[in-house]
């Protein structure tokens, strides 16, 4: 009897072990250089654990919660910056889920010259006519075995808002592919609060319980406290993310961000990080697009007139590259543009006040007509901002169309798709990725930027020493030299070594003319005498050259300037009892 006790006991804990089953995630939340968050849930209360390490073999760390739960979340710290871990979920006893696509790559340092590869899905919480499933494989396609840093929702990530919409419209669709191995930030839409004013002022929604997003600058950026809005750095880039649904109650009325730029807590830390970030690159996450004419009417719609008029003044004052938007769901892509701040036709009737002229390109880059890429610097000033809708990643358009909005360069209407970019260094490359069915994807817009690029400096080096030039821009290179003819080179840093006492020119551009830097390399520094003999014979200097105004000369022989001659030194020093022969009316000019 005691026997069959201890049996039936073993018979009910495996039972209950086995019937252990993930329903949502893995999905990866808070990600920085040196910790990340894995969260997932599970059908019935367990204790769980996440196991670690730099191969998918070797799972040598773990980490275990202290309490059982449905909802798990445990935080990795004490990571190594810019590297690729593997990991497994699963109990004290059980693995749950564990494989080669069960990975994250922690954050790099702010310095990094490595690409950061971005992926935005907006307004992606529904699947009319399979476009949220399409859309998802054409990106999986697109990036095949490359890994994504980071993706972004851009709101609206569930039509309903409520848990159950969350579980069958997004985690769902995601969690089996991408959502295990890629950084996940959010931004929340009007349905994610349900379009409800109250829970507008509630805040109580899923999306708040459902996302872990960095509160107290976790991974850079100044901290705000709340999940409603929040920033942090990945590389060069700094990400702001902003809530434009959501109210505070402002000096006793419950309003929106855009409507009390002067009291709205939210438009007052946003100053105060846009002001403090020193990153090369500003990208800001908005549900609400201030321009579109697609399935939303920015010249009629009232919240998105006052993002125009209120919000993109401040962004922009802080020069703000890129500003991903949703809501209409269509893509539509901006020029660089400042300043538009009133209805469509101010645009339409004198575009030049609106956008730099070195920006009215499509920025396509690509060698098509006026295509050149779009240039900035990376001081925080007014420059040009692109603004990008794209809530077509699982909504699609409708509503009568009234025609592309004019300051965009590219809008697709009917057709969803996701949007991606990555930065290297100082070059953005974007794209807009369609489906292409049955298992494919198209590029139907793409645009690069590039920060401070296309300069003129002027070196000096000393006589006799070579130095390296480097392109400012990342493409290919074409190099010439206009003082030496028969210079060429096509990698991005070429070592020229100039002749004495010459100044050089030296000049690369790429292949589609677009940006160019043009380098003066002057060579100068101190020559010596090597023998006696006539000033203007070039054997007697150690530069075998006569000097010009920019050399420093150091006489250790005797030398002598001809008669009715004018020669030229920035200085001449002696050695001892060593001087300088004039004849009849010779000349020494010295700068200084």
């Amino acid at each position: 009897m005691r026997t069959f006790f201890v049996l039936s006991c073993f018979w009910l804990i495996s039972k209950t072990t086995s019937a252990q089953t993930i329903t949502r995630g893995p999905y990866l939340q808070s990600g920085a250089q040196t910790a990340v968050s894995i969260r997932w849930r599970t059908d019935v209360p367990t204790v769980g654990r996440v196991a670690y390490g730099l191969s998918s073999d070797n799972l040598s760390a773990n980490v275990s919660e202290s309490t059982s739960t449905t909802e798990h979340e445990i935080r990795l710290s004490g990571l190594t910056p810019d590297s690729h871990y593997f990991y497994s979920v699963g109990t004290t006893t059980q693995v749950l889920q564990q494989g080669n696509d069960n990975y994250f790559l922690t954050a790099p340092l702010n310095n990094t010259k490595r690409k950061i590869r971005v992926a935005s899905f907006g307004d992606s919480g529904m699947n009319p006519n399979n476009n949220q499933t399409n859309v998802r494989d054409a990106f999986l396609n697109f990036r095949g075995n490359t890994p994504t840093d980071l993706w972004m929702l851009i709101g609206d990530n569930s039509y309903d808002g409520d848990d159950p919409a969350y579980q069958t419209n997004f985690f769902e669709p995601y969690q089996t592919n991408m959502m295990k191995n890629t950084m996940l930030f959010a931004v929340p839409g009007n349905h994610d609060y349900n379009n409800s004013a109250a829970l507008a002022a509630s805040h109580n929604i899923p999306y708040f319980s459902i996302f872990s997003l960095p509160t107290n600058a976790e991974a850079g950026g100044v901290p705000s406290g709340t999940k409603e809005w929040y920033s942090f750095d990945y590389g060069p880039i700094h990400f702001i993310m902003l809530d434009g649904f959501g109210t505070r109650n402002v000096n006793g009325t419950e309003r929106r961000f855009f409507a009390d730029t002067v009291n709205h807590p939210q438009v007052a830390w946003l100053k105060q990080d846009l002001a403090a970030t020193t990153q090369k690159w500003k990208i800001v996450y908005q549900h609400f697009p201030p321009y579109s004419h697609g399935a939303h009417n920015s010249d009629t719609d009232p919240d998105l007139i006052a993002v125009r008029q209120f919000i993109n003044p401040i962004l922009e004052q802080y020069g703000v590259d890129l500003v991903m938007l949703g809501h209409s769901h269509n893509y539509e892509r901006s020029y660089p543009i400042h300043d538009q701040y009133g209805p469509s036709s101010d645009f339409t009737s004198n575009p030049d006040a609106y956008r730099f002229q070195k920006d009215n390109s499509t920025g396509r880059y690509d060698g098509s007509a006026n295509s050149c890429l779009y240039k900035s610097s990376s001081a925080k000033k007014k420059q040009g901002t692109v603004y990008v809708v794209a809530g077509s990643a699982g909504a699609l358009g409708y509503n009568p169309y009234v025609g592309p909005h004019p300051v965009m360069v590219s809008t697709e209407r009917l057709a969803g798709g996701s949007f991606y970019f990555d930065v290297e260094d100082n070059r953005l490359d974007a794209k807009f990725i369609q489906p292409n069915p049955p298992s494919s994807y198209s590029i139907s817009d793409q645009f690069t930027i590039m920060k401070d690029v296309g300069l003129a400096q002027t070196l000096t080096v000393p006589i006799g020493q070579s130095i390296t030039l480097t392109a400012s821009y990342i493409s290919d290179y074409q190099w010439s030299s206009p003082t030496n003819g028969g210079f060429s080179a096509s990698s991005r840093s070429v070592v020229v070594n100039p002749a004495p006492g010459i100044t050089s020119t030296y000049v690369v551009h790429d292949s589609k003319h677009c940006v160019q830097d043009v380098f003066t390399v002057i060579s100068a520094g101190s020559m010596f005498t090597l023998k006696s003999g006539n000033w203007n014979d070039p054997a007697i200097w150690s530069g075998n050259r006569v000097p010009t105004g920019s050399d420093a000369l150091q006489l250790k022989h005797i030398v002598s300037i001809p008669t009715n001659t004018q020669v030229h030194a920035q200085k001449v020093t002696y050695d001892p009892g060593i001087k300088l022969q004039l004849g009849a009316q010779a000349k020494l000019y010295l700068a200084n």
